[in-house]
């Protein structure tokens, strides 16, 4: 069928219609007509791909992965990169209104190389006719979740893709069949690979090392920790450490952070879902205390080893239990000066921004990797709260895909 793509909506798919029918257009971009085929449906909303553009946008281009569109690792690739970084500020402000929140106009920070920016991976370990004695190593595919085998990835780390031909072998050797995952993270600098099997005993630790020991120098493999550094700090990973996969645009992030909260000197600072403590360090170093606040309690464990690695312990703990749990009671012991907020891509729990609202500190620094549960809690905390949206930062992270982090700076009318 032939539509014309209307615009895009969070996820990379353009909204069309047709005969009375709600579409959603997997490879298109607004503005186009495109030649469509139905894939499924969802409700009243039918999925669609692009088999071609009859009128083509000038921003689109030719994906150089050879993967597209059969993985499901990027959905925009199809997108010069200047008008990926406008889409997604059109979709984070889309969001803001239709929450009914009043925000100043978005600063927009792009990537100046969009490539080879993921220093983590997850890659499905693909059985072949032998199990996995002979098997490959891939991504699920687009909007599935079947597997897609690859050689190559353009978005990850060049020690990861680098790696697939070790990592397949490894998997092949080190792996029994019950092998689903291999996990990896880039430390030490981009000399070490951190590795995680899915699960865990499934892989044959005496063959890692046997060939771990045979690889060329400078190149190491770990399975316990490996140490990532930012503004000449040092931070202890394991492999079920949370980290900014896009590691080296750390500064991008964070330092809208930092810049949103100002001066912090004598000042009382909670940091909830805190993780283990890399931005936690940073304002440990000036305000008078930092409490970090982290229901994952092994998180918590390297949270507190990264403070006494950087020699901020005496200003930074941790309270190891739910943010909606902790939050008011950190607050009754001694004023919040100022707060950030990182949470998952679900957002902040009901019970955190209805506290927010009530008794919240004067400011308030929120991290989001979600544009829509971003609104939501914001439309909370702006509308039904006394709060001011006073800054919104847009900073991509992650290139080719839909995925867009936000810094929201609030102050408490």
């Amino acid at each position: 069928m032939t539509v014309r793509a209307e615009r895009m909506v969070h996820g990379g798919l353009c909204l069309a219609y047709a005969g009375g029918a709600t579409l959603m257009v997997d490879g298109a971009l607004p503005g186009e007509l495109v030649e469509a085929a139905l894939t499924h449906r969802k409700g009243r909303t039918w999925f669609a791909r692009t088999e071609r553009a009859l009128e083509a946008s000038p921003d689109r281009t030719v994906p150089p992965c050879p993967y597209v569109p059969e993985c499901g690792g990027c959905q925009l690739q199809h997108v010069a990169y200047p008008r990926q970084l406008d889409l997604k500020r059109q979709i984070v402000l889309d969001a803001m209104r239709r929450a009914g929140v009043a925000a100043p106009a978005p600063r927009l920070h792009g990537m100046e190389d969009p490539w080879h920016y993921r220093w983590r991976g997850e890659l499905h370990v693909i059985p072949g006719e032998a199990g996995v004695r002979d098997a490959a190593l891939g991504f699920n595919r687009a909007r599935s979740w079947r597997k897609v085998a690859v050689d190559d990835c353009l978005i990850h780390h060049p020690r990861i893709a680098g790696s697939l031909p070790r990592l397949r072998e490894l998997a092949r050797r080190a792996g029994s069949p019950a092998l689903t995952v291999l996990h990896v993270t880039v430390g030490e600098e981009g000399r070490e690979l951190l590795l995680r099997a899915k699960p865990a005993a499934a892989m044959d630790r005496a063959v890692v090392d046997e060939m771990a020991s045979a690889l060329p120098a400078p190149e190491r493999w770990s399975l316990d920790l490996t140490t990532l550094r930012w503004r000449g700090r040092t931070f202890r990973v394991s492999p079920e450490s949370f980290i900014q996969v896009s590691w080296g645009r750390l500064d991008a992030l964070y330092g809208r952070a930092l810049a949103g909260l100002g001066d912090l000197g004598g000042r009382r600072v909670v940091d909830a879902y805190a993780g283990i403590g890399v931005l936690s360090t940073v304002l440990a170093e000036t305000a008078r205390e930092v409490v970090c606040i982290e229901s994952n309690r092994s998180a918590a464990r390297m949270g507190r080893l990264n403070a006494r690695i950087n020699d901020v312990a005496g200003r930074l703990r941790y309270v190891a239990e739910p943010v909606e749990e902790a939050l008011p009671r950190v607050a009754a012991e001694a004023p919040v000066d100022a707060l950030v907020l990182d949470p998952p891509r679900a957002g902040c729990e009901g019970r955190v921004t209805a506290w927010l609202a009530l008794a919240g500190p004067p400011r308030i620094v929120y991290i989001s990797c979600d544009p829509a549960t971003l609104a939501r809690d914001l439309h909370l905390l702006v509308t039904s709260g006394p709060y001011t949206v006073e800054a919104l930062d847009l900073v991509d992270m992650f290139p080719q895909t839909h995925h867009v982090e936000c810094v929201a700076v609030l102050g408490r009318r």
